[in-house]
């Protein structure tokens, strides 16, 4: 068995929807222009400008919730960040990425260096 098979089935399934916080958010695939717009967004960062790639991972994952869930379209990044305890976030943020399609766009940890 390759490394890459090993990996594929270890690698935990998520379901929507996903806890954060203490409340259930729905989470589905984004669309290609959803894509496109984040891929716009991340554009606009200069990559020496750490603080705001690290809120870009956070502006990826949310607009994702908002996009599912009405009720959530006023919260800001801040109010996101808080939302997620240190512990959880390895798991908020590989839910949300598997569940939405995100995987090929979206590394963990990447801040655009």
């Amino acid at each position: 068995m390759s490394k890459n098979e090993k990996v594929k089935e270890e690698e935990e399934v998520f379901t929507s929807p996903v806890k954060i916080g203490g409340k259930e958010y729905i989470i589905k695939p984004l669309s290609m222009l959803d894509i496109k717009k984040l891929n716009i967004e991340k554009k606009k960062l200069k990559k020496e400008d750490e603080i705001a790639n690290y809120d870009y991972s956070f502006y990826t994952l949310l607009t994702v919730i908002k996009k599912w869930n009405p009720e959530a379209k006023d919260i800001t990044i801040d109010q996101f960040e808080e939302l997620i305890n240190v512990d959880d976030f390895e798991r908020v943020q590989a839910a949300i990425v598997q569940i939405a399609g995100l995987k090929k766009y979206f590394r963990p940890g990447d801040s655009g260096k």
